[in-house]
């Protein structure tokens, strides 16, 4: 099961980062680099989660909101790719 669940996460962070590199409107260097951007961006945010104490588990004070916090910035960075596909790919 939790292979599972990390296959569809990943297939979440991946998509929007393919669907980026398939355009054929934009030259290549600027596909590249925005399909990068959509692909690191959730590792950025995961990271900032297990980087501060209080969101990694170890809150000492409030350790519900904390874990909420967690909860809700955990799925942000689910959904961060797909809004960052939208933003770039939007007609200016």
């Amino acid at each position: 099961m939790r292979i599972l669940l990390t296959l569809i996460a990943f297939g979440m962070i991946a998509a929007p980062a393919l669907l980026m590199l398939a355009r054929e409107d934009l030259p290549s260097g600027r596909r590249i680099g925005r399909a990068l951007a959509i692909f690191l961006a959730p590792a950025v945010a995961l990271g900032f989660i297990h980087g501060v104490p209080e969101l990694d588990g170890r809150a000492l004070n409030n350790p519900n909101a904390w874990t909420m916090l967690r909860l809700v910035l955990t799925a942000l960075a689910l959904i961060l790719p797909w809004c960052l596909y939208v933003w770039f790919t939007a007609r200016r």
